[in-house]
């Protein structure tokens, strides 16, 4: 491994065993689409804002047998790179009681993994500390963008008004012109499908399209199910791009504080882990022939 400014670069090997683990727990990043790496800091997206229209050929502008004009259109919305991090101090004593120290990084790795999917799945789906503009990320995440208009309400109550709510959900991103891909809730969606099902009197392999559609469970503890029980939508147009995958250097001679703790590394025989990542976050927003002006991908549903 490479040596640069008093820190070591993690070998390549780890650095995409950790970039994998986020890829498989993230539900942001596992329903998304990933977009190629990013060269920049900024990545264009250009998106269509306007359809051309047709028509038959006869008089137009009183010209006989002119063939229609028409325009198309198409707008920039910014996958801008911002940058997730964490240093994890540990004391050389403790790395001195493993025979090799690599053995730790695991360890280590496991609970960054943790913390970053967190921090993915919150902002993309809640907007928690969103850094993004608000042009490529809604203000509140995918469930601000839905705003009332593709929002259900669930009293909570009963199989059938459960139902009726994914129904009424997947009918509003229909509307706009969208085919729902998936419904992701927290660890509380598994029940309500159960609780259903029972109510319901179906057998769970007979339960037509709402049972059909792909159903998520986020477990990183990044989802709100206060703010949204669940979120339906069309998961193709949430899309992410890394600017850099994850990187570990190993700091040993820094000073670092929290604005509580302080720690010296040098002085107090102690390195810190030190990880990083960069990506941006967008929910572009194409026109279509059935959207409305307000259309929108997602919709959610809040429970009573």
């Amino acid at each position: 491994m490479a040596i640069l400014n008093n820190s070591v670069v993690l070998p390549v090997e780890y650095s995409r065993e950790l970039i994998r683990g986020v890829l498989g727990r993230s539900k942001a990043l596992e329903l998304g689409r990933r977009l190629p790496d990013m060269r920049g800091k900024t990545y264009k997206l250009n998106v269509l804002s306007a359809l051309p229209l047709a028509g038959w050929v006869g008089l137009t502008n009183n010209v006989p047998n002119a063939k229609p004009l028409s325009d198309l259109a198409w707008e920039g919305v910014d996958l801008v790179a911002e940058e997730i991090a964490v240093i994890i101090p540990i004391s050389i004593n403790t790395l001195r009681d493993v025979e090799n120290w690599v053995d730790v990084v695991p360890e280590i790795s496991e609970q960054v993994v943790g913390a970053f999917q967190q921090v993915i799945d919150a902002t993309t789906f809640f907007g928690t500390n969103s850094p993004f503009p608000t042009a490529s990320l809604p203000t509140g995440g995918i469930v601000g963008g839905a705003g009332v208009n593709n929002t259900v309400t669930w009293d909570g109550q009963g199989g059938t008004s459960f139902y009726n709510a994914i129904n009424e959900a997947m009918a509003k991103v229909e509307a706009n012109g969208y085919v729902p891909t998936a419904i992701l809730g927290g660890p509380s969606l598994n029940s309500a499908f159960r609780g259903a099902i029972t109510n319901l009197g179906i057998l769970s392999t007979d339960q037509g399209q709402i049972g059909a559609l792909p159903r998520h469970i986020d477990l990183t503890g990044g989802f709100n199910e206060s703010t949204a029980f669940a979120i339906v939508g069309d998961f193709r147009y949430l899309v992410y791009a890394f600017r850099e995958e994850m990187e570990m250097r190993i700091l040993s001679e820094a000073t670092l504080s929290d604005g509580t703790n302080t720690y010296n590394l040098a002085q107090q025989d102690m390195v810190a882990f030190r990880f990083t990542m960069r990506l941006g976050i967008a929910v572009p927003n194409p026109v279509n022939r059935l959207g409305a002006a307000n259309r929108y991908p997602f919709a959610v549903i809040t429970k009573e």
